[in-house]
């Protein structure tokens, strides 16, 4: 077992904000909107397991290139805000539908620097953060991290 399992929760993720696309696409803002919130749930249910389960374990790695724990956790709240922007952006495309095709096209412009910001992230976490993970733990204590990360996601799944 090793913490890369946990990417399983990073594919859910990106199925989920393609969705929350397909209804921009579609005009759907209603629909957008809701797939939106799904996404933000279970990735902050994800952020949350990562900060609160394995951040403090992965202190134990001591000091890596490229990696301090800051950086993850700097990285978490730029995805917090890109989405709470995303969702006021949602909200007044409800209310007033003037221009619709075109704010749409600066959400999705605005989006692609969010999924910039996830694939960097992505990246730092599968060759930095879990691979650490997994050389400081023991097998007993992994299986259990990994465990809670996917039961806290488990959570808040519902497709």
């Amino acid at each position: 077992m090793s913490f890369q399992d946990l990417l399983q929760v990073h594919e859910r993720l990106t199925e989920l904000f393609l969705r929350h696309q397909e209804a921009l696409i579609q005009l759907d803002i209603e629909s957008a909107l809701e797939r939106l919130e799904l996404y933000r749930r279970e990735l902050a249910a994800h952020m949350k397991a990562e900060e609160e389960l394995l951040l403090p374990v992965y202190s134990r790695a001591g000091a890596i290139p490229g990696g301090p724990p800051g950086f993850f956790m700097g990285e978490h709240q730029r995805m917090r805000e890109f989405l709470a922007r995303f969702a006021a952006a949602l909200q007044e495309m409800k209310t007033g539908r003037a221009n619709l095709t075109r704010r749409v096209i600066k959400l999705f412009d605005e989006e692609a620097a969010f999924k910039n910001l996830v694939d960097h992230h992505d990246q730092r976490e599968r060759s930095i953060f879990f691979p650490a993970l997994d050389r400081v733990t023991t097998e007993a204590e992994r299986r259990e991290l990994i465990e809670r990360c996917l039961a806290a996601n488990r959570m808040n799944n519902e497709f």
